[in-house]
């Protein structure tokens, strides 16, 4: 192969190498790229900083490599064999390409893509919040009309509990029952308070420390006796509390205490006769999760995506359809997340994940 001496491409940096991979021609820009004077390179072998060697005259090399000289430069080298129109084999062909700035764009492509993601993340977190203020404002309407009949009634109840704890003797089986009668209806006062409040900012100054190992023991103790009672919970059930020590957050005791009731209340009616449910609490990078597991029915996708949604029921007249939205309402002002994984027939697992006394400003998002 005859020398071929310079030839001129202004991006693109050119070898032509002969049977023995030896340089019979190189124009300016592969010399540029190599700092290599091209009338020294003409017979030489390729520079060590021209990529890997080809292993034999015939073998086809696409790499990327970084540029020998200019720091941050990155190149394409593709490595050919050339033949003749006899098909005999008379050398190879060395094409070095600057792609520097493809790769920046690439990585400016990439960067963007983020940054696009987080925007639409922060979308998706402002839309959820509009829809939350939306249930939140149609639960306060329809709660202005009702809560005044419910602090009548609660009153009387309580008015009634103090009555009976005067005339009975407080070491008597019945006093624990009238101590369990007078903290649900205090319980339901506080409820009666927040519903007057749905729609207006939260007030979380009278927030302290609340072990989630007392919120699980009140409700078994208070709770489920009540719904066995009244013949909600079957005496078949049975309900396996996994408490974990140290499950502090800060919040409202009354408030997680309803909010457990609402869940584990939904697990019960959706067990079958002779089945079990698993309240239990953990520590979890920063957060504390109470969970409860059933494994009853279960639920549908469908009815799994509108589970928050106010007034949805799949219990016809017997439900309000408001238990789960007052439950994500909950953990929501208490800076946590309501995560609930069902499948038919399988049963469900609803977690609520708040932030650790310690951690109340997490790093870590509940999301």
């Amino acid at each position: 192969m005859t020398a071929l001496g310079h030839i001129d491409s202004p991006e693109r940096g050119v070898i032509l190498l002969d049977n023995n991979l030896k340089i019979t021609g190189i124009n300016r820009r592969a010399s540029i790229i190599f700092g290599i004077d091209p009338l020294r390179l003409i017979g030489s072998e390729l520079p060590e900083s021209a990529g890997r060697r080809p292993l034999r005259s015939d073998e086809v090399i696409e790499e990327v490599i970084d540029s020998p000289l200019e720091m941050g430069t990155v190149l394409h080298r593709y490595s050919s064999p050339i033949y003749a129109t006899n098909g005999v084999l008379m050398g190879r062909v060395e094409v070095y390409s600057d792609i520097t700035a493809r790769r920046r764009l690439e990585k400016e492509i990439v960067e963007r893509n983020t940054e696009l993601a987080e925007l639409n993340r922060h979308l998706r977190e402002a839309q959820e919040q509009l829809l939350q203020s939306e249930r939140l404002r149609t639960l306060g309407e329809m709660a202005a009309g009702i809560a005044h009949d419910l602090n009548n009634v609660v009153g009387i109840i309580l008015g009634n509990v103090q009555l009976a704890k005067r005339k009975i003797d407080a070491n008597s089986p019945a006093a624990h029952c009238i101590e369990s009668i007078e903290m649900a209806a205090r319980d339901a006062a506080e409820t009666v308070r927040r519903l007057q409040e749905i729609g207006k900012p939260a007030d979380t100054s009278h927030y302290c420390e609340v072990d989630l190992n007392e919120v699980v023991d009140d409700v078994l103790r208070t709770a489920f006796p009540a719904w066995i009672e009244r013949g909600i919970a079957s005496t078949e059930v049975k309900v396996v509390p996994k408490l974990q020590e140290d499950c502090i957050v800060i919040g409202n005791q009354v408030e997680l205490r309803e909010a457990l009731a609402n869940v584990l209340l939904n697990a019960v009616q959706a067990s079958h006769p002779g089945g079990q449910i698993e309240i239990t609490t953990s520590r979890n990078r920063g957060f504390v999760e109470l969970t409860v597991r059933d494994y009853g029915v279960g639920m549908s996708e469908e009815v799994r995506k509108r589970l928050f949604d106010p007034f949805f029921t799949t219990r016809g007249a017997a439900g309000t359809g408001l238990g789960m939205n007052m439950v994500d309402a909950i953990i929501t002002r208490h800076r946590g997340k309501v995560l609930v994984e069902s499948e038919e027939g399988k049963g469900t697992l609803v977690t609520l994940r708040l932030p650790h006394r310690g951690n109340r400003c997490p790093k870590v998002s509940p999301y």
